[in-house]
């Protein structure tokens, strides 16, 4: 599978920047992408981690011996839905407040505050 692969470094994906290997390693970009790479790992009968930012994130010497996805394109994307701030992974609070502050600005309509918009989107 073209979107798989193999014993990828995982530490500079992180904010410490150590840590072993993945096993296996994605980064899919949409949900056709997710479900086939998860699909995949099922298949094989492998674990599947998921990775964000990485801040909060510490991965042993060892690495993972699974699947590590790193979510990319429309899965990591914000946007707005309505009267709704909808964020996908890998969108950090202060983005989501910004797009929120944003959108709030550009609305005729009275919209709702900034704050709960980050809290719904987070």
């Amino acid at each position: 599978m073209e979107l798989i692969e193999e014993k990828v470094p995982l530490g500079r994906l992180t904010t410490v920047g150590i840590g072993g290997p993945a096993r296996y390693f994605a980064r899919p970009s949409s949900v056709d992408e997710l479900e086939e790479a998860l699909r995949w790992a099922g298949a094989e009968g492998l674990d599947v981690f998921t990775i964000g930012l990485g801040s909060n994130l510490l991965i042993a010497d060892e690495g993972v011996d699974g699947l590590a996805l790193r979510l990319e394109g429309e899965l990591a994307a914000a946007g707005v839905e309505g009267e709704r701030l909808v964020a996908a992974a890998r969108r950090t609070r202060s983005a989501c407040t910004a797009r929120a502050r944003r959108v709030s600005a550009a609305s005729s309509s009275p919209a709702r505050s900034p704050a709960r918009s980050a809290a719904e989107c987070g």
